[in-house]
């Protein structure tokens, strides 16, 4: 055979064993990609608390304060009359705001118009004004005869529409419980017929109406001045407890937004 012949008999072979060495190559499966699938894992729940329009930008700290002051006012419950408080404004604490001078302006407005209106009657105002003087929440009630000073004003009437009580009083505050105006109003007497207030009795109501110009409710204890017709004249450990609690914690809402 000639040199020639040789070396083309030599190529076909060598061509013959690469095509057989392919095909054996691809007809070997490869073996599958497991693919696991976790069932254990949790899914993805829905959210369970709604976005309110009051709730969206609150603050996380100011949700902490309110959790706070609600744990303290529970804590002393039983020793403090804040609950009604809470009640009547909608778990709103509503006190004066905090001064650089806890100094709080009184305006005695005398009215001799009034029949049996008589300048003993300012004095049993003072007197009931005295009676919250030495406070624990370092508040001073100081008399003023500038109108426009003023924080509480106290007026005389001859008696008190649609009831039977001596002494009414209402507080002006705006939405974050901050008071600004406290209006006193005290009857001569329970209604036309009746006889004019004895001395100690006008300055028993004056000294509750004070106390609810402070911001403090009613009490449901007996022997506090704060009890709607208590013989005290003067706060209990009990009534200077609340003034002293609501002064310790901020005025605002209380709720949950």
């Amino acid at each position: 055979m000639s040199p020639r012949i040789l070396g083309v008999v030599v190529a076909a072979l060598l061509l013959l064993i690469v095509l057989s060495r392919t095909q054996r190559t691809a007809e070997v499966p490869t073996a599958a990609v497991p693919v696991t699938v976790d069932t254990t894992a949790p899914a993805v729940k829905p959210r369970t608390t709604m976005l309110t329009p009051e709730s969206v930008g609150t603050p996380a700290i100011d949700l902490m304060a309110r959790l706070a002051i609600r744990r303290r006012l529970e804590r002393d419950r039983g020793r403090v009359s804040l609950d009604s408080l809470l009640l009547q404004n909608d778990s709103i604490l509503v006190r004066w705001p905090d001064r650089a001078e806890r100094t709080i302006r009184v305006a005695l407005v005398a009215d001799t118009t009034i029949p049996g209106f008589t300048k003993a009657l300012l004095d049993h105002a003072r007197a009931g004004m005295a009676a919250w003087q030495s406070n624990e929440a370092g508040l001073v009630l100081k008399e003023t005869e500038d109108p426009l000073a003023t924080d509480i004003r106290v007026q005389w009437v001859e008696t008190l529409p649609d009831s039977a009580g001596l002494g009414l009083t209402e507080l002006i505050w705006d939405d974050r419980g901050a008071v600004s105006v406290a209006r006193i109003r005290l009857a001569l007497r329970t209604n036309p017929e009746s006889e004019a207030v004895s001395p100690e009795l006008a300055r028993r109501v004056a000294a509750h109406e004070f106390g609810h110009a402070l911001g403090l409710p009613h009490s449901a204890v007996d022997t506090d001045l704060m009890f709607p017709s208590s013989p005290a004249a003067m706060p209990s450990r009990r009534d200077q407890a609340t003034l002293l609690l609501l002064y310790a914690v901020p005025p605002g809402p209380l709720k949950d937004p």
